[in-house]
């Protein structure tokens, strides 16, 4: 009989087995792999050990258990959002400050700039149109932009990194962008952001502009100018400007 731990790795060895398997059949989505006596057969492993792998697989989106007549386990779509939730409590607990989360943002979204410009055309551009002009909307309405029940944001840096056409880059600036909206979202929520939103979207509103227009150049000093803006906005004061303003009303009481 094996122990708990044993028991767990050989589930994650089974789970890894089995992505590689759909992964080197192209990602079939909706393939029947066959029923748990199937599966059992094909890794040489326990009802235990593939239930603890499959258990893994549902929670990564990779696979799910159908019922009845006709079922077993079938490949499905991994969820984006369910990544970068399950990465914001990770990043937390690693104590990432919103200050880094933007030194993050900036290496970067400015290296994106040549990736999009390369890869414009009018498909990208009228995508880019698009979601000014949803978010657009949402700035005159910020109520309702608030009103969002998930952690994982999908907003304008995350579309500019699905421009790029690398899936690592969209992933990486998607688990970013969020981590820094969770904070936007709260520090709003305490009254401590006074700047509109319109504010925002006009930045946006620049860094596509020069985008579109194939404008390097401009349009890494707008990106720029966007975050730095953001940064100042939610982003923490640095560690030593905080000191110094701690001494300074020392040394310098109000009267």
């Amino acid at each position: 009989m094996i122990g708990t731990a044993e028991f767990d790795k050989a589930g994650a060895v089974t789970a890894d087995r089995i992505q590689n398997w759909i992964s080197n059949e192209g990602w079939p989505i909706g393939l029947r792999l066959g029923t748990e006596p199937d599966l059992m057969a094909r890794f040489t492993v326990s009802r235990g050990v593939l239930r603890e792998a499959l258990r893994m697989l549902e929670q990564q989106g990779v696979v799910e258990t159908r019922r009845g007549r006709g079922g077993g386990v079938v490949v499905s779509q991994p969820s984006t959002d369910a990544v970068v939730e399950a990465a914001i409590p990770y990043l937390r607990f690693r104590g990432v400050r919103t200050n880094h989360t933007f030194e993050a943002r900036r290496a970067l979204e400015l290296s994106m700039v040549p990736l999009i410009i390369d890869r414009m055309n009018n498909d990208n551009a009228r995508t880019l149109e698009q979601f000014l002009e949803w978010e657009g909307t949402l700035a005159k309405a910020p109520d309702e932009f608030f009103e969002r029940k998930h952690t994982a944001f999908r907003g304008f840096h995350t579309i500019l990194a699905a421009l790029t056409g690398n899936p690592a880059l969209e992933l990486f600036v998607h688990v970013l962008e969020s981590l820094t909206f969770a904070a936007y979202r709260r520090n709003r929520d305490t009254g401590q952001i006074q700047l509109e939103d319109n504010t925002i979207y006009e930045r946006h509103c620049a860094v596509a502009a020069a985008l579109i227009a194939k404008d390097a150049d401009r349009a890494l000093r707008e990106l720029d100018d966007a975050m730095a803006l953001a940064r100042d906005l939610y982003g923490e004061p640095d560690p030593v400007e905080r000191l110094k303003a701690r001494a300074a009303s020392i040394l310098l009481p109000d009267k």
